[in-house]
């Protein structure tokens, strides 16, 4: 081993012995635990109890609202945002709400 490749070698292993050896992602990570319910589960869980009216309704009442066609729709927790372009190439955002299904504004 030549000088070179050995003063490599003991400042690795002298780096590795201090504790600055490759950090670990273990505070990255989330854990996986029972009852883990991630936003789009809480979303299913709702539309499935009956508490929110699923997206295919919602897209229909805002369609029927507004005709168009349909390009986008989010969901933000208490409604829908449908975004539709009209026969008059404007796009509008229609908002649903999502426990009743009714049309509340567009924009």
């Amino acid at each position: 081993m030549t000088h070179k490749a050995t003063w490599i070698a003991l400042t690795i292993t002298a780096f590795l012995a201090l504790g600055f050896g490759p950090a670990r992602a273990d505070g990255l990570l989330v854990p996986v635990q029972w009852g883990y319910h991630s936003e789009q589960d809480r979303a299913r869980d709702a539309v499935r109890s009956g508490q929110v009216v699923s997206p295919g309704q919602a897209k229909q009442a805002a369609l029927s609202r507004y005709p168009g066609r349909f390009l986008d729709m989010s969901f933000g927790g208490n409604a829908y945002y449908v975004k539709i372009m009209t026969p008059q190439n404007r796009v509008v955002v229609v908002t649903v709400d999502a426990a009743s299904g009714r049309v509340t504004g567009a924009r």
